[in-house]
């Protein structure tokens, strides 16, 4: 039990879900601007969205918004928004595969801002990761050619410059809201910047003139590729880093590739196979060594308990004594010295977090490290 606790997997598993469930939603979107245009297509979807949240979360999330800051929330739900925004807009203008390429690249934007934001040092050892993952999105969505840089290409780039912003930030609201309301609440936002950019850019829309396969496809991505992908993506932000996410979305050109291929008649050349067959590669090597660096350290035994451990028999001039003949010896007490933060624990959530709260963890996390252990003791 204590190992599917602190297990990486789940969290890492939500992330493919998510990545499954975009590139499916890439694929047939476009079947849906047939009949409603791009900026009315994402007010309906996250319209929808936003009331079947507040329908089964609104008080929670209003009672944790009560007393959370604004800019603890706000700067992760705009950047899913602009993400969002942009990349729908990019898929009404250029192929779904020159998409799935640009909004993949947070891989490469995401560490850099993180490193920004939390003051710490670029992680060097994933440039290659990064290199290589730049290499296989552009065999993939270039099919062996060049890329071709327009309005769509510049707005996909734009969405992948947002998104980055959006897990980096939404990483730093897990601290003090949970995973509902972090999801909540960019999709709220979301849908409030594109009712406001359907109503000032484009002609009101004609909900009678929408086909019954364009409002499949909204429900669709309002209830999976919206309600259920965001909040499996704060869930996982919240055990695993925002590096580590940004580079399992980077799987989501290979399956929108897929699903364009299958749907869209866009084809995928032996160039493009070998593209996403490196991405995928380098995302299992790069999630393999950062587990790694994740995983626990066995703490060491503190020199006060290997001075107090005693030999079995003593030593003495003429013979030995047994250990219970000795004369109990007091020991003056030791201040607990504070240690390192406390890990991931139960389930992934830290002793800190908002479920570590929930679940009551603290004795649990220092009986497990071996802080604290003489005062669970007494």
């Amino acid at each position: 039990m204590g190992r599917w606790k602190e297990a990486r997997w789940p969290y890492l598993a939500f992330v493919l879900i998510e990545v499954v469930i975009f590139g499916s939603g890439s694929a047939v979107t476009k079947f849906a601007y047939e009949s409603i245009s791009p900026l009315w297509c994402l007010a309906v979807r996250f319209g929808l969205a936003t009331l079947v949240f507040a329908l089964f979360f609104g008080r929670r999330m209003y009672r944790r918004l009560r007393t959370a800051r604004v800019r603890a929330w706000l700067p992760a739900a705009l950047g899913m928004a602009v993400s969002y925004l942009c990349c729908n807009v990019a898929l009404d203008l250029t192929t779904a595969t020159n998409v799935g390429f640009l909004v993949a690249l947070p891989v490469v934007f995401a560490p850099l801002l993180s490193a920004v934001v939390g003051r710490t040092r670029y992680p060097r050892a994933l440039i290659p990761f990064q290199g290589a993952v730049a290499a296989g999105l552009y065999l993939l969505c270039s099919q062996g050619g060049s890329l071709s840089v327009g309005a769509g290409e510049l707005m996909a780039l734009g969405s992948s410059v947002a998104l980055a912003v959006a897990l980096v930030f939404g990483k730093e609201a897990l601290a003090e809201l949970d995973a509902v309301t972090v999801a909540g609440t960019q999709i709220a936002v979301a849908f409030l910047l594109c009712l406001g950019c359907a109503i000032v850019l484009e002609p009101p829309v004609n909900l009678a003139a929408v086909q019954p396969v364009a409002w499949g496809i909204i429900l669709f991505l309002a209830l999976l590729s919206t309600c259920l992908t965001f909040f499996l993506q704060s869930v996982a932000l919240d055990r695993l880093s925002s590096t580590t996410v940004s580079l399992l979305l980077t799987g989501e050109p290979v399956f929108t590739a897929l699903f364009a291929y299958w749907w869209l008649g866009e084809t995928l050349s032996v160039t493009g196979f070998v593209g996403a067959v490196l991405i995928v590669a380098t995302v299992i090597a790069a999630t393999y060594v950062d587990g790694r660096a994740d995983a626990p350290v066995a703490p060491a035994v503190p020199a006060t308990a290997a001075a107090q451990r005693a030999p079995s028999a003593v030593a003495v001039s003429g013979g030995t004594i047994a250990p219970g003949a000795l004369a109990p010896v007091s020991v003056p007490a030791v201040a607990a010295v504070p240690g390192p933060a406390a890990p991931r624990v139960a389930f992934g959530f830290r002793a800190g977090s908002h479920y570590g709260r929930r679940l009551g963890l603290g004795s649990w996390v220092l009986a497990r490290t071996g802080r604290g252990e003489d005062s669970l003791a007494a």
